[in-house]
């Protein structure tokens, strides 16, 4: 557990895998409100059941617990996880699966926290949308100079998105 005034930063609990992915979803209409349709909110919304039993055995077959930062009363407001990188032919062997902060804590070093916290100092990459502006250059401040856009894709019926990679 990293405590930092005024945030904590541990691997959450399987007890709250909702409350940390309702603030996902919170961070996701903070961030994304203009770039994504209310029916994209609608389905993070309808899909948080599933997800939180996805982590939930995630978990209890071992795999790392997302990390969570809680602020001086308790609850979450940042939320982020790491490991081996998914899919074909990916450009790092660790990816950043999610870092979200709300809005309330950024510009308060704690997305950089959760990152180190989540991959460490490994070569990774992460998925971005193109439109989120302040997500690339938080991504380009965490990087060295060789972060680079790969090719635009398409992931869950979000057409924007791209992959960039960053060596910490």
């Amino acid at each position: 557990m990293t405590t930092m005034s005024p945030f904590t930063i541990r691997p959450s609990a399987s007890d709250e895998v909702e409350a940390m992915l309702r603030m996902k979803n919170l961070a996701w209409r903070q961030t994304y409100t203009g770039q994504l349709s209310d029916a994209a909110f609608d389905r993070l919304d309808a899909e948080l059941p599933a997800q939180a039993a996805h982590w939930q055995d995630s978990i209890r077959q071992g795999a790392q617990p997302p990390l969570v930062a809680t602020d001086a009363r308790g609850d979450i407001v940042g939320v982020a996880a790491g490991g081996p990188a998914r899919g074909d032919n990916p450009p790092a062997e660790v990816e950043l699966y999610m870092v979200y902060v709300l809005a309330e804590a950024h510009g308060t070093g704690l997305g950089q926290q959760l990152v180190s916290g989540a991959i460490g100092a490994a070569p990774a990459f992460v998925w971005v949308l193109e439109s989120n502006a302040r997500a690339i250059a938080f991504y380009r401040k965490l990087a060295s100079p060789q972060m680079e856009p790969l090719n635009p894709c398409q992931t869950s019926g979000i057409t924007s998105a791209s992959c960039a990679w960053s060596g910490q």
